[in-house]
């Protein structure tokens, strides 16, 4: 009797440090999951917060063009008025200048820029989001930046509304790019649009991606394609080529 009793002691023993196990177990599972559940929601904080500093960028900078255009088109009419008419610049300088048109990015845009890169390096982001990484045409170096990827009649493309940066002479240069998001990551060719074909793609690119991209544009979101056709020359847009 007294050696069942010591069996069902240490048979009640042992269950009990089963039970405490799997207590235990069963509070690290739920600390991991709000763990991870945490992460989620800063990277979420994160991301809707750059959104929003581009968001409000983009909004000054449309207020201030407004107000400069105002201000050089008065400008332009008290001096037509007063000047006599200058003789006509030379068309290869005016077009060199054109097909290097760059809206440099402040340090304000190149923080955010950096910041938005690594969160949608890790894989955040909205599905158009991607890293762009494209080699340098001098150091051969990687570069990368955030981009927005147009998806249009099964094509894809990528439209640079700041101009000629230096991603899009890279890319003119190597012909190729890499498109990365998280772990996976996507090597394409390049065909440099002809300005005749950019209308429609700059249409499409505007109008889906206004809030962040309209301050880029001298027309506005919902335009006819045929108010982009004189501007195809300032806007470089490549079309990806899958390999």
């Amino acid at each position: 009797m007294r050696h069942r009793s010591i069996l069902d002691e240490r048979q009640s023993m042992s269950n009990d440090d089963v039970s405490t196990r799997m207590h235990a177990l069963k509070i690290g599972t739920q600390a991991a999951g709000a763990l991870a559940l945490g992460a989620f929601a800063l990277g979420a904080l994160a991301i809707g917060a750059l959104a929003i500093g581009r968001l409000v960028i983009g909004r000054s900078r449309i207020r201030r063009l407004e107000i400069d255009e105002l201000v050089v088109a008065r400008v332009d009419v008290r001096e037509s008025l007063a000047a006599p008419s200058a003789p006509t610049a030379d068309n290869t300088e005016v077009k060199k200048q054109l097909d290097e048109r760059f809206n440099q990015p402040t340090t304000v845009d190149r923080t955010i820029n950096k910041l938005f890169g690594i969160l949608v390096g890790l894989g955040l982001g909205l599905p158009h989001n991607y890293l762009l990484e494209v080699r340098g045409r001098k150091s051969g170096r990687i570069h990368s930046t955030p981009v927005d990827v147009l998806d249009r009649d099964g094509k894809r493309y990528l439209v640079a509304p700041r101009g000629y940066t230096q991603w899009v002479r890279n890319a003119i240069a190597s012909g190729t790019v890499s498109l990365k998001k998280g772990w996976r990551t996507e090597e394409f060719g390049t065909r440099l649009l002809p300005d005749d074909e950019k209308p429609e793609i700059l249409k499409s690119y505007l109008d889906r991606y206004k809030l962040t991209v309209q301050r880029y544009f001298p027309v506005l979101s919902g335009s006819p394609s045929e108010a982009f056709r004189p501007l195809g020359r300032d806007y470089p847009v490549f079309e990806l080529i899958a390999r």
